[in-house]
């Protein structure tokens, strides 16, 4: 009888005494996931009298974003690449330049969905002059969406989308028959202030 109540009492003792444990804390840091989708059209192929006329070509919905989370406040860059211009190109007079200096290529956000029910207007938004047609740089400062929040109350978006129209002016007189291009790149980053 004495061996089983010192065995109890060791055993008590055990679950009785510190217990070691790992911890498991750390920072999260920043992430986003977003959704791009392409049309599998060159918008070039499309040009016609018409778009000569209107002086611009539009392409709805050059890029459409679907299912964006992110958990901060974030910024959406556009970044324009230099135009891909034909050899007799009348680069003198011509708008569209070989570096990408010129603003023959404009964006517009549209279709906000903003993914942040307590209060849209701190979801996903166009930034500056970007809910109607605005061109974009080559230097990466064309800031063309955003969202979320820091300070008091921090928070992300999630399930936000948008659409991203293009216009690309056309001029009779200088865009001439011949292969064109440029590349545009998006890139999002977080913002700390």
């Amino acid at each position: 009888m004495k061996w089983m109540i010192v065995t109890i009492v060791l055993a008590m003792g055990f679950v009785a005494g510190p217990v070691s444990a790992e911890d498991y804390g750390g920072p999260i840091s920043f992430v986003a996931h977003w959704n791009l989708l392409e049309p599998d059209v060159t918008p070039f192929t499309t040009v016609d009298v018409a778009a000569y006329e209107a002086g611009e070509m539009v392409v709805v919905d050059l890029i459409r974003m679907t299912d964006f989370y992110c958990n901060t406040k974030f910024k959406i860059t556009a970044t324009k690449g230099p135009w891909t211009l034909p050899a007799n190109y009348h680069s003198g007079d011509g708008a569209k330049k070989a570096d990408g200096s010129d603003s023959d290529l404009l964006l517009m956000v549209d279709n906000v969905v903003s993914g942040y029910a307590s209060n849209p207007s701190e979801g996903l938004a166009s930034l500056g002059s970007y809910s109607s047609y605005a061109p974009i740089a080559t230097d990466g400062s064309s800031g063309i969406i955003g969202g979320g929040a820091i300070g008091e109350s921090p928070h992300g978006v999630t399930n936000a989308s948008c659409d991203i129209n293009a216009k690309i002016l056309m001029d009779w007189a200088t865009d001439i028959v011949g292969g064109y291009s440029m590349t545009l790149t998006l890139s999002i980053g977080e913002v700390t202030e």
